[in-house]
């Protein structure tokens, strides 16, 4: 005689039979229409997830692709020319985001370099706007950003914006105190950006400029003293010998 299966009411509790006859019998004639509608709702958020991130991945190929002609023409010698496929993908939307900020830099530098500090100033401040927190390229472009004003400065004579943006950025990047003890037992704060000593520099040129021989020589001792093992360090040095003979 076969036996019977149990039904909801009659199956042990707990048991798979008495589950699955819960859910033919009961659970799913209630409910089944809202669990096949939130079925279908996670199958569609799965798509438009996956849709998404390959639209992603696509556009993030293509920007790789449209920064790489110019920088294929930069690694050439013909900044010209890496200026203009820079230039035209800025201006047709091509790139946007860390793309959009890595060709701003590249182009404000290419127009620094040409004397064109208009257009070397509004890409630079493009770069600043695009990279978001990546403090390499955001530092760059603020120090071209100062490198502008002093150019700038060169034919007017005021300085002030220059040494302002320098001020700014050294206290900003600049963590470094010039401890050697600490600096040993590697315990000094360190720069998150390898460019302060260049500022450094370009602020004690300001205040060269001026004629503020005081300002000119603390900023040139703290070169000195903070990042001793730079390049600029050694400039420093020589100007102060000039300055005040050490």
């Amino acid at each position: 005689m076969n036996e019977k299966k149990p039904n909801s009411k009659n199956a042990a509790p707990g048991s798979s039979d008495a589950w699955f006859e819960y859910v033919k019998e009961d659970f799913f004639p209630k409910h089944g229409t809202k669990v096949m509608v939130a079925l279908v709702l996670i199958a569609a958020g799965v798509l438009l997830i996956s849709n998404k991130f390959k639209a992603s991945a696509e556009e993030s190929i293509a920007m790789a692709e449209e920064l790489g002609k110019g920088l294929d023409y930069m690694y050439a010698g013909k900044n010209d020319s890496a200026l203009i496929a820079f230039e035209d993908a800025i201006r047709d939307g091509r790139l946007k985001g860390l793309p959009l900020a890595k060709a701003a830099l590249l182009s404000g530098n290419i127009h620094l370099q040409n004397r064109n500090l208009g257009s070397a100033g509004i890409l630079y401040g493009q770069a600043v706007a695009s990279a978001g927190k990546v403090e390499l390229i955001v530092s760059a472009a603020q120090l071209g950003l100062a490198v502008v004003a002093m150019e700038r400065a060169a034919e007017d004579k005021d300085y002030s914006e220059a040494i302002s943006l320098l001020n700014t950025f050294i206290n900003k990047y600049g963590k470094r105190t010039g401890d050697l003890a600490r600096r040993y037992a590697k315990t000094e704060p360190v720069d998150k950006v390898p460019n302060v000593p260049d500022a450094l520099w370009k602020l004690t040129l300001c205040y060269l400029e001026i004629g503020d021989k005081e300002k000119t020589v603390q900023t040139a001792e703290r070169l000195v003293k903070i990042y001793g093992d730079s390049p600029k360090a050694a400039d420093a040095s020589k100007l102060l010998v000039t300055l005040v003979g050490k």
